[in-house]
């Protein structure tokens, strides 16, 4: 069975990409000095995008925009127009098409984003869609591509290798899943030879059993097809259809914050003021898996080391914390230094009033996105800064990129809008409705992003979030769809347990905890604004 239609038989999960957002990628090449489209006025193309899931969020929170997306498979892109027509989107357009053949139109795109299909190509396809970014990218476009790298995948590849040897005769999908999966439970007691090879082989089969999606197991491992790049190479071939390197859609990649003060320094000495050479040590160094390369016209006027100053025109978002586990305000007073988190290890110490005061008020608005002379306003009155307002603003934009560059903040350019608070009637946005509708637990968000909803109860809550309702009316209508549930599907914590089937029961219970529910629904960013 050919890797095309094998995605007709067996779907590829739906997911959207944050980080191949145009808000995300319109604001990495504007701090690179390249003016790239604001997604509220941008035309966009998708290639791969399977049943359109990422284009359809986009295509809701940027009304004024127009978006295409390209796939092979007709059974993805049929899913997806039916959704898209439900939702009466007529700015997206999707087709089914062979990338060879597809003709894109006379008009540029401002940003073409192929996540997860070039390492999973031929290598002619793969020259048509470098071509293609040079031909269709308008001057100032971006492009997204995502791959497999070198050298992080040599690990991974001994797992390929197995898993295709092992399931070489198999035709029927899920056959081969259910082979390559007892092969990989049997690695853990049967694997031999050096105590390095045996560990790195038990390491890669527990993560491929326990992180990955039976779907993506059988299209991205077990395909046919599946080359990984070192950046050096990838940059090659994209430098033969004059395009040029600009960064990674996850932009704290490109950060060496890592590493030791030596290591820094012989990393400097050895790319020799070379970015590409850079990365390219750098990836040696941790060993990444995993690219999201942004590319851009060779002759696009790109500045290789971010411009702070152009923060001044961007948005933050933050998920931070600080030192602080007593959860009392943090001291703004100069000299007194705080130390900022992030979820997943970035860290930023300052004891600058202003620097303190900004990070403590994006993180507070987390998942809202604040501008930043909004940010700069409210952290001047809140530290009562007696410095200039030029002064304060560059000492701001120069943290803001830093924070960004080690992962701290995601900046963004015109980010899509939610609300944030529940209002008199709030309504859940319509494509997460529609997904637990049809029965899923997972669910899209406005930011956005996947969230996984837990609970029976928050489930009923997103389907009667259609903006009619006032907090009696959902109090009595979740109530009664609690209540009219077997009694083994029903409950306010996400456990199985017995429960009356009495309305008025549940009224009771639910009174204190609506308003939680709604303010945890907002939090997610599942409301619409309005």
């Amino acid at each position: 069975m050919s890797d095309g239609f094998a995605y007709d038989v067996l779907e590829y999960p739906s997911h959207v990409h944050p980080q191949a957002h145009p808000s995300r990628l319109a604001a990495i090449a504007r701090l690179h000095g390249i003016s790239a489209a604001s997604p509220r006025a941008c035309h966009l193309l998708e290639v791969g995008c399977g049943d359109g899931l990422q284009l359809l969020t986009l295509a809701m929170a940027y009304p004024h925009s127009r978006f295409v997306g390209v796939d092979l498979s007709q059974a993805a892109i049929t899913r997806g127009e039916a959704t898209r027509r439900r939702l009466g989107l007529e700015n997206l357009t999707l087709v089914a098409a062979d990338l060879m053949t597809w003709d894109p139109g006379p008009d540029p795109y401002d940003y073409i984003v192929a996540h997860g299909f070039f390492s999973w190509v031929p290598d002619v396809v793969r020259d048509r869609l470098l071509a293609l970014c040079r031909q269709a990218l308008s001057p100032a476009g971006i492009a997204y591509v995502s791959y497999n790298a070198l050298p992080g995948c040599h690990l991974r590849r001994l797992m390929w290798d197995m898993l295709r040897h092992h399931t070489c005769d198999i035709d029927d999908p899920r056959e081969r899943i259910t082979a390559a999966r007892d092969l990989l439970a049997s690695l853990e007691s049967d694997v031999a030879g050096s105590q390095v090879y045996g560990d790195a082989v038990r390491s890669e089969a527990r993560d491929l059993l326990r992180r990955t999606e039976t779907s993506v197991l059988f299209h991205d491992d077990l395909a046919y097809t599946n080359q990984p790049f070192s950046i050096t190479d990838f940059a090659s071939r994209a430098s033969h259809q004059q395009l040029r390197y600009l960064g990674e859609a996850d932009y704290h990649e490109i950060s060496d914050a890592g590493l030791t003060e030596d290591a820094r320094e012989r990393l400097a000495q050895r790319a020799g003021g070379d970015r590409l050479q850079r990365e390219q040590y750098l990836d040696y160094l941790k060993g990444r898996r995993f690219r999201q390369t942004l590319l851009c016209h060779a002759d696009a006027p790109m500045l290789d080391t971010a411009d702070p100053s152009m923060a001044r025109g961007l948005f933050a978002v933050g998920h931070l914390r600080t030192d602080d586990a007593d959860g009392n305000a943090i001291d703004l007073a100069e000299g007194v230094a705080a130390r900022f988190h992030s979820g997943d290890g970035a860290m930023l110490a300052t004891d600058h009033p202003v620097i303190k005061a900004a990070l403590a008020m994006v993180g507070n608005a987390f998942p809202a996105a604040l501008a930043f002379e909004q940010v700069l306003a409210g952290a001047r009155d809140a530290s009562l800064s007696q410095a200039g307002v030029q002064e304060d603003a560059a000492v701001l934009a120069d943290a803001w990129t830093a924070a960004f560059g080690l992962g701290l903040l995601t900046l963004h350019c015109d980010p899509p809008t939610f609300a944030t608070e529940a209002g008199p009637k709030p309504k859940a946005n319509a494509l997460a409705r529609m997904q637990v509708d049809a029965g899923s637990d997972l669910v899209t968000s406005l930011r956005p992003s996947m969230i996984r909803i837990d609970s029976r109860l928050a489930l009923e809550l997103i389907r009667l979030l259609d903006g009619r309702r006032d907090r009696e009316q959902l109090l009595h209508d979740l109530a009664e769809r609690m209540a009219a549930l077997p009694a083994d599907d029903a409950d306010g914590n996400g456990e199985d347990k017995p429960h009356p089937h009495d309305p008025a029961w549940w009224r009771q219970a639910l009174a204190g905890q609506l308003e939680a529910g709604l303010l945890q629904t907002a939090r997610m960013g599942l409301l619409e604004t309005g």
